[in-house]
């Protein structure tokens, strides 16, 4: 399971249940049975749906859904993958509606085998990160679509005005002046030359700045940095095509133009507004995935 595939699964949900059972995958995942379902567990092609949290062993949160997300979901695989699985994957075939389970591994172990890719360098990697998570339904993929569009759609529009408010009352607070492009994108442009600027499919070097909104805490900087413009962030993908090269601005990023419900585990919370101070240093045609450079 990779790629946030789903939607960082666990949570903590509090519930003190009586009788808890300790049970383990076939691959050796050990996990606590909270509460006990209907027992009748997902077959293949089914969606198991789940509301979740996902914290660490320091009791920060990371992400859940109980409050305002969308629950994450999985689908059964056929039988003959399961050898091959992870063990979270194999816990969802072993769950049934109204079950309460909780699982606790360490970090570096969280990011390799279920984000799929090395922990970023802000994260604690000595901490252990906990799932609890809650079974609500189990349906065909089909019945499953149609609930995740409707509640796609009602929850984004509640967090975009949620999101626009929070960006005017800032910009009020500290006197900016800023201006906003039909997809939401707030911006204050500090020097424009008149440049080259890049188009979606080219790559870009920028120099950038990035923090939090709402806690004003910096998650991320970096003096030079490339990457290929058509594989970010929609904020950036709308916002840096106005810079041309030498010019600096400011991005305020709606949470859907940014990391969007999920966040991204131990550095940007879910739904989180996001403050980019940018400045593209270079445009190139190609991004060289070997040398994480433009060429």
């Amino acid at each position: 399971m990779t790629n946030y595939n789903y939607a960082f699964i666990g949570l903590l949900l509090v519930l003190v249940g009586c009788g808890k059972t300790e049970k383990e995958t076939p691959n050796g995942l050990k996990y606590t049975v909270i509460k006990n379902g209907d027992g009748v567990v997902p077959v293949v092609d089914q969606v198991l749906v789940f509301d979740y949290q996902l914290k660490d062993s320091k009791d920060s949160v990371w992400a859940e859904t109980f409050k305002e997300g969308i629950p994450g979901a999985a689908k059964i695989a056929d039988s003959t993958q399961q050898k091959t699985e992870d063990g979270l994957t194999q816990m969802f075939r072993m769950l049934s509606k109204g079950d309460s389970v909780r699982t606790e591994m360490p970090v570096n172990e969280f990011f390799n085998k279920v984000v799929g890719s090395p922990p970023p360098p802000y994260v604690d990697t000595t901490r252990s990160i906990i799932y609890t998570l809650k079974v609500q339904d189990i349906m065909s993929v089909e019945e499953y679509m149609k609930t995740r569009e409707a509640q796609v759609k009602k929850r984004e529009d509640k967090i975009f005005s949620r999101d626009k408010k929070d960006i005017e009352q800032y910009l009020t607070k500290n006197n900016i002046n800023a201006l906003q492009d039909t997809s939401g994108l707030q911006y204050v442009i500090h020097y424009s030359r008149g440049g080259k600027k890049p188009k979606v499919e080219e790559c870009v070097e920028v120099k950038y700045t990035g923090t939090i909104l709402e806690t004003g805490k910096v998650f991320d900087k970096s003096e030079k940095i490339a990457f290929p413009l058509n594989g970010v962030i929609s904020g950036w993908r709308f916002g840096i095509p106005m810079l041309g090269i030498g010019d600096s601005a400011t991005f305020f990023i709606p949470s859907k133009l940014g990391y969007g419900p999920p966040g991204y585990a131990g550095v940007i919370p879910p739904d989180a507004v996001l403050i980019f101070k940018v400045t593209l240093l270079d445009i190139k045609s190609e991004y060289d995935q070997e040398t994480r450079t433009c060429k």
